[in-house]
């Protein structure tokens, strides 16, 4: 029964570790298992979740089909974070918010315990866990925001010069048409 429990504990944890950051996508969408990418994903969860190690193992045992998907969607999870790897703030950030969601989530789980005093700390740990994802939250919609805004301002300069210079452009644009039609005549 204890294995079972972990079991549905563990694909309930694990599920929502994959969704909650892998992209909004179709099973047929996931990356094909490989070993290599089973590795890959291992030693991905090793390094950020090693507490949801024996979780898969379990499920490798009981569920080879479930396990595969798992790491499939955890494969996923670490393609996406290579993406951000050119912004270590939006990268570090999306990662904090992926182990900080995974370990609410694994509270959650725990929340059906039936002792009342062992709840209650469950629920205190999950409301910090819940107040540092909002705080995620906001230091992800900052940093958008200032990379939208440095975006704002380099496009406004850009303005402005293509401003300043209209008669130059004007210039440069009608010559480069008028050499375009000699060399027409001459081909």
């Amino acid at each position: 029964m204890r294995t079972l429990a972990l079991l549905l504990f563990g694909g309930f944890v694990l599920a929502v570790l994959a969704a909650a950051f892998a992209p909004a996508s179709a099973p047929s969408e996931l990356p094909r298992f490989t070993e290599e990418r089973e590795a890959a994903a291992l030693f991905f969860v090793k390094k950020h979740l090693p507490e949801f190690l024996p979780l898969l193992a379990e499920l490798k045992k009981n569920n080879l089909a479930r396990y595969q998907r798992e790491i499939r969607e955890v494969f996923q999870v670490t393609e996406m974070l290579a993406d951000l790897q050119d912004d270590p703030r939006r990268h570090d950030l999306e990662l904090k918010i992926w182990k900080t969601e995974n370990k609410a989530h694994a509270l959650v789980a725990k929340l059906s315990t039936p002792n009342g005093e062992d709840r209650k700390k469950v629920e205190s740990r999950l409301q910090e866990l819940v107040r540092e994802l909002v705080e995620l939250d906001i230091q992800v919609l900052e940093l958008k925001a200032d990379q939208l805004g440095k975006e704002l301002g380099e496009v406004k300069d850009e303005l402005t010069k293509a401003r300043e210079q209209i008669e130059r452009n004007v210039k440069t644009r009608f010559d480069a048409l008028l050499d375009q039609a000699k060399k027409s005549k001459k081909g």
